[in-house]
């Protein structure tokens, strides 16, 4: 009686991918190259809270995932983006879950959970995330579905109802982890809005330590030089509300620190005279930061 296996893929190639599998396990040692593992980063932030905390924080995983759901022109999209090595991102977020569950701390994501807004890719993150209490902001790849929709708004407003549930910065909400607020707000197109900017103030009102939340990091010098990389730099088209609010933000001596992504790269630096801003590395690239938040 034939197996299931030899049924759906015929006798032939049956035996030629059981020979293959034979003739193969003399040579694993030279022909395996394994995954490099999750690279874990520590760092130390003080947050001025009473007992000290930690959180993982990640970002950019870029998980790619596509059915018949999508129809052909999302899967075109999808298929010209196969080839950017980003296809580690789903086991990545994967060694992460594990890392951070295995510690017991909290994990962060500042955006770009996918790679691009697929029915597969929302239903699959937002359950990662439900699943995990993963804390997650967005970043513009949620909102991006094809070459000629990336950052365009009305394409952002219809897509906002599908993030709502889980992701908790849309557009903004105050989570509280370890005795401090984790501000989460959505400035993935390197704007903010004036619902956002109250929001923040109701925050500061609670009088706790603030940790700011988001996708693009905000403005400093240390980000200027790059034309796509911060929020609320003057001399761009980010309007008037982001630039204040940003300053807002600076000035604000609650603000301890403001968790990013979006560079693709690790980097840390001072945001204010009080606040450090922490930028995570790729974790499609295995890269992301244990944070020690101290007294």
């Amino acid at each position: 009686m034939k197996s299931d296996f030899q049924t759906a893929f015929g006798r032939r190639e049956f035996l030629r991918l059981a020979s293959l599998a034979a003739c193969s396990v003399p040579l694993r040692g030279l022909a395996y190259n394994p995954i490099p593992a999750l690279k874990v980063r520590k760092v130390s932030v003080s947050l001025g809270v009473d007992e000290p905390f930690s959180i993982l924080h990640i970002s950019d995983s870029h998980i790619a995932r596509i059915d018949s759901r999508d129809g052909e022109a999302t899967y075109a999209f999808a298929k010209s983006r196969s080839r950017n090595g980003r296809e580690l991102g789903e086991y990545y977020l994967g060694e992460a879950i594990h890392h951070a569950r295995a510690r017991g701390i909290k994990l962060v994501h500042t955006g770009d959970f996918m790679d691009f807004a697929s029915v597969a890719n929302i239903e699959h993150a937002a359950r990662r995330i439900r699943t995990d209490g993963i804390v997650a902001c967005v970043g513009n790849h949620e909102y991006w579905l094809d070459a000629g929709k990336k950052e365009v708004e009305s394409y952002k407003e219809a897509t906002v109802p599908k993030l709502k549930g889980e992701w908790k910065g849309v557009p903004a909400s105050a989570v509280h982890i370890g005795g401090a607020n984790f501000f989460v707000f959505d400035d993935s197109f390197r704007t903010v809005t004036e619902t956002i900017a109250a929001a923040f103030e109701e925050t500061v009102r609670e009088g706790l330590p603030i940790v700011m939340v988001c996708h693009v990091p905000l403005w400093t010098e240390d980000v200027g030089l790059n034309g796509g990389a911060s929020c609320g730099a003057r001399g761009r088209k980010d309007d008037a509300i982001t630039i204040e609010f940003v300053e807002r933000v600076r000035r604000e001596p609650l603000v301890r620190a403001v968790l990013a992504g979006h560079l693709h790269g690790f980097r840390q630096f001072a945001f204010s005279d009080h606040a450090q801003q922490l930028v995570a590395g790729a974790l499609f690239n295995g890269d992301c930061t244990e944070i020690e938040f101290t007294k």
